[in-house]
């Protein structure tokens, strides 16, 4: 039998960033005549079955901009946390097309069966974070670390204690990040599709 958990999991897409590295608004690049972000979107929300919401500035969805100011996804996590407090987040990057939904579903029944914080081992991407007081308070002390390396995810990830999901590798190849025209080209080729 399955443990009730009394939080709602949202999924969460971020898509705030400046695509320096790509060049191009990542959210909006198409593969199957569909954009990165609707996709997101609409692979959370069906596995979730709970409404999905985006971190950045896209105003056909549900988003959260960043309430502060700007210092790259970690911004966008606390301002969704703060949103969505007393509930969980399911955390994706935009740029991580291939994601598969047993990854999401694998991490989904770790907090179906432990209510915690989880992440993928190997890969900050995708998470589960819990929107709670103490989570938001740690984000906020890893923002604000003197040096800019410090200010990372996975300073984070450490702070909360995270669990890393050792996924199975079969699962794995679906975390890949497009973070570049060659990487994006990668996944293309991969799929078959036309640039």
């Amino acid at each position: 039998m399955q443990k009730k958990i009394h939080t709602i999991i949202h999924g969460v897409v971020l898509a705030g960033g400046q695509s320096r590295r790509m060049g191009t608004d990542k959210a909006m690049l198409s593969l199957k005549g569909k954009t990165l972000l609707a996709t997101k979107v609409n692979q959370l929300e069906a596995v979730l079955a709970s409404p999905c919401y985006v971190s950045g500035y896209y105003p056909a969805f549900r988003c959260i901009a960043d309430k502060g100011e700007s210092h790259g996804p970690l911004s966008g996590i606390l301002s969704c946390l703060e949103t969505l407090e007393g509930d969980a987040c399911l955390i994706v990057p935009v740029d991580m097309p291939l994601l598969s939904n047993q990854v999401i579903d694998c991490l989904v029944q770790h907090y179906t069966d432990q209510p915690a914080n989880y992440s993928c081992l190997n890969s900050v991407f995708p998470l589960v974070v819990q929107a709670n007081a103490s989570n938001i308070q740690l984000l906020k002390d890893v923002l604000d670390y003197s040096e800019q390396k410090q200010r990372s995810i996975k300073a984070f990830l450490s702070l909360i204690q995270a669990t890393a999901v050792d996924l199975p590798q079969a699962m794995q190849a679906s975390l890949i990040n497009t973070n570049t025209p060659e990487q994006w080209q990668f996944v293309v080729n991969s799929l078959g599709e036309n640039s």
